[in-house]
């Protein structure tokens, strides 16, 4: 034991600091890899909204407003910012009782809202203007959900017998007269 009594404070420093810094290096790696795995996900997220804010019915587009308490969770003023953003969006797409005329105008402005309030938590230089009005959504994409929308109500009023299948008789076969005249 007097080898024990003859090492100085210093040497059992160095001592504990050698063996327990691979430890804290690893508990520091791991810390730094979540952090890290955290914004990917938040900037996948953005990324993904804002991809689709022209498509507000895209799957990709829903499934990501809906994990935006999960991936923005933290205590941050921003994050608590941005999910307050999300449950005033969230309460306008659920609220039936909002005028017809002006619920798409104040939609987007409540998106927009969200994107920017993500935007700057992220680091991105976007103002509200950019995101409303730097999106592409060609005009047929537009047809194409209008025509899709027409067809499923036209066959669900078909289907539920609100409205009848129209059909048109054309080319009715001629009667064979006989050859006994």
């Amino acid at each position: 034991m007097d080898w024990v009594t003859s090492v100085d404070i210093k040497d059992w420093l160095i001592i504990i600091s050698t063996l327990l810094s691979p430890l804290i290096a690893v508990q520091v790696t791991k810390l730094i890899e979540r952090g890290r795995l955290r914004r990917d996900e938040q900037m996948g997220i953005f990324k993904t909204l804002m991809a689709t804010r022209a498509a507000n019915l895209d799957p990709r587009h829903v499934e990501s407003l809906n994990v935006i308490d999960v991936v923005f969770h933290g205590s941050s003023r921003r994050e608590t910012e941005i999910r307050h953003h999300w449950k005033e969006y969230l309460d306008h797409l659920n609220d039936r009782h909002y005028p017809r005329d002006s619920w798409g105008v104040r939609r987007v402005e409540l998106l927009v809202d969200l994107l920017h309030a993500m935007a700057t938590f992220l680091r991105f230089d976007f103002d509200k203007t950019h995101i409303k009005n730097q999106a592409y959504y060609p005009e047929g994409y537009g047809d194409i959900e209008d025509d899709h929308t027409a067809n499923r109500k036209a066959l669900r009023d078909i289907l539920t017998g609100k409205s009848a299948l129209p059909m048109k008789i054309t080319n009715l076969p001629q009667p064979q007269q006989s050859e006994d005249r």
